[in-house]
């Protein structure tokens, strides 16, 4: 059977997260929507894993674009599929040209009106620039009472998807700014960000994060993965203090079980004395953000954010040969290395070289997270041990 995920802002980190949950899928692509077969589908597992998704669901039908103009099909498929007494949709059309989505822009309209002609008490609900938000399609009940439609052009194809299940916003809103310990001066990692990198890591047994600051990648494996054993690290144990207390709060609120807290473990010390604190283990996964350098107003000349490139970059040469004695052959380093953006151009942190030497190649290109005014934008990027 056919199904589909609708991708948040970064949809290349997203279907990069896909594949690595799912295998190499070759999905048909409309705007943020991908398309694709697989036997391997557990939606509410499938939500809860891929952090860039926002919502998702199966293809119920595939016709062509004059097939869907008055409604009746998507009628069709609500009277097929009976659920609360007072019918309640909404629809947002993805994909194809301007001119394809002008040509079913009056479908809601008309697929109201064709139920209501069939006797049917309707409402369609929509939002801001015809999308419903995640959050309001998971309130108003339409994956389980109503229907949410996604409607993707591709090429002279619509696929007509029907949402099965949407990300659930207030929980990644509370470990992101719920959690007790957070310090905007040393950055903060995403709890998307950080599930999507581990995801990309495709851990089995053992993950490190040698910079883990708040302990934000440990926390997002812990909830991911109920078996794998967990190291954070860093130098400031101020960090590993707040790490610990967002750890526990992760227990106290029993998103975790008590029983985790015994495989993970937290160590105060600088990378260079990591391998010392870890003393006879590998681990198939390392997955960190790392420095990102000074915080920048873009006004920066150029010889400052040259000399802040160098920097990390020196960094990163003397951390890549420590971390890679610890991984086996096959093992994966996802982290992230930063572009750091001023009026005088971008000057990207790149130790590929470093990375080389140190027994690591390149999977794919550097998939960038950013918000288009940020000065300093983070590139993921994955590490394979030789």
């Amino acid at each position: 059977m056919k199904h589909f995920l609708v991708y948040g802002t970064h949809p290349e980190i997203s279907l990069a997260e896909t594949r690595a949950v799912l295998g190499d899928i070759q999905p048909v692509m409309a705007d943020s929507v991908a398309i694709f077969e697989t036997e391997a589908w557990d939606s509410a597992d499938l939500q809860n894993r891929l952090a860039g998704t926002v919502k998702l669901g199966d293809i119920i039908d595939e016709r062509t674009l004059d097939v869907l103009d008055d409604g009746k099909l998507l009628a069709d498929h609500i009277e097929a599929r009976p659920r609360a007494e007072r019918i309640l949709f909404s629809l947002t059309i993805v994909g194809g040209s301007n001119k394809d989505r002008q040509a079913l822009k009056h479908l809601p309209i008309r697929l109201k009106r064709e139920l209501q002609e069939r006797g049917k008490s309707v409402r369609w609900v929509t939002g801001d620039n015809g999308i419903l938000a995640p959050a309001a399609i998971s309130k108003m009940g339409l994956t389980t009472d109503g229907y949410d439609f996604v409607i993707a052009i591709h090429g002279d194809t619509v696929s007509i998807g029907l949402t099965t299940q949407v990300q659930n916003i207030d929980a990644w809103s509370l470990r992101d700014f719920g959690r007790p310990f957070r310090d905007a001066k040393t950055g903060m990692l995403p709890p998307k960000l950080a599930r999507m990198m581990v995801n990309l890591a495709a851990p089995t047994s053992t993950l490190l994060d040698p910079f883990c600051g708040s302990g934000t990648v440990i926390m997002e494996a812990a909830l991911l993965h109920k078996d794998l054993q967990l190291v954070g690290s860093d130098i400031d144990a101020r960090q590993i203090k707040g790490a610990q207390e967002n750890t526990e709060w992760l227990m106290a609120k029993e998103l975790i079980r008590r029983a985790d807290a015994d495989r993970i473990s937290w160590k105060i010390c600088p990378v260079q004395e990591i391998a010392a604190h870890v003393t006879g283990k590998e681990f198939d996964a390392i997955v960190t953000e790392g420095y990102l350098g000074a915080p920048l107003s873009g006004n920066e000349p150029a010889v400052v954010l040259e000399k802040e490139k160098q920097e990390i970059e020196e960094l990163w040469a003397e951390a890549l040969p420590i971390l890679s004695k610890l991984q086996p052959a096959g093992g994966r380093l996802v982290a992230v290395w930063p572009d750091l953006v001023g009026s005088h151009g971008t000057f990207s942190v790149s130790p590929i070289q470093a990375a080389e030497k140190a027994g690591y190649s390149m999977i794919g290109k550097p998939l960038t997270y950013a918000r288009p005014d940020q000065h300093i934008r983070r590139k993921i990027v994955i590490l394979m041990k030789k």
